[in-house]
């Protein structure tokens, strides 16, 4: 783009003309007043610099929207995935089923995937895809914990009949003569417990 700049100076002269005999021998007075532009530095840049910087800046602007949207999409899914991994039908799934196993393994690397293509030059975008990231990696390694974990251990309650014993009547052997006597017993815990 070129630039230009220009100076004026204007030169203006009044001259008095009286009807009055006394006055004219006074000599006519010319005044000049100098009439110039501003200077480039007062007139700031020129309109389309300004121009220019401000649609940059409406963009950058919309940028930061949009990566910051997907963000807080990848984060919602993250948010969704969390709430299925507590759910109890999940982790029975998960770890009976190899393929539901796969899926949500992959669904946790999709919202990684997502998080990657979010480019981290701005601050604020990289420190929320940061976090994001991080949580889902969290829930990776829970992920991965609840696979690793034998199927006891869910949540408190007893897989099996021996858990059960162990947990009335200590770690050791159920007393013999009880289990006998509840075997002969014929009611329904002796059918069971493999009596009647």
């Amino acid at each position: 783009m070129g630039s230009y700049h220009y100076s004026s100076t204007s030169q203006f002269v009044f001259a008095a003309v009286d009807s009055n005999p006394k006055l004219a021998h006074k000599p006519k007075t010319t005044v000049q007043i100098p009439i110039t532009s501003p200077s480039e530095e007062t007139q700031g840049r020129p309109p389309d610099a300004a121009a220019a910087a401000k649609i940059q800046a409406a963009f950058r602007g919309h940028l930061v929207r949009r990566h910051v949207a997907a963000v807080r999409a990848a984060d919602a899914e993250a948010t969704r995935l969390e709430r299925l991994l507590r759910r109890q039908e999940t982790v029975d799934a998960v770890r009976g089923d190899e393929r539901e196993r796969a899926r949500f393994s992959e669904a946790l690397m999709a919202v990684l995937l997502r998080l990657d293509a979010v480019p981290g030059y701005y601050p604020a975008v990289r420190d929320a895809r940061r976090a994001v990231s991080r949580r889902v990696v969290g829930l990776q390694e829970v992920f991965d914990a609840v696979v690793a974990a034998p199927e006891a251990q869910t949540c408190g309650v007893p897989a099996s009949l021996e858990q059960v014993l162990e947990g009335i009547w200590g770690a050791g052997e159920a007393p013999v003569a009880a289990v006998e006597e509840v075997g002969r017993s014929g009611s329904c815990w002796g059918r069971f417990l493999g009596g009647a």
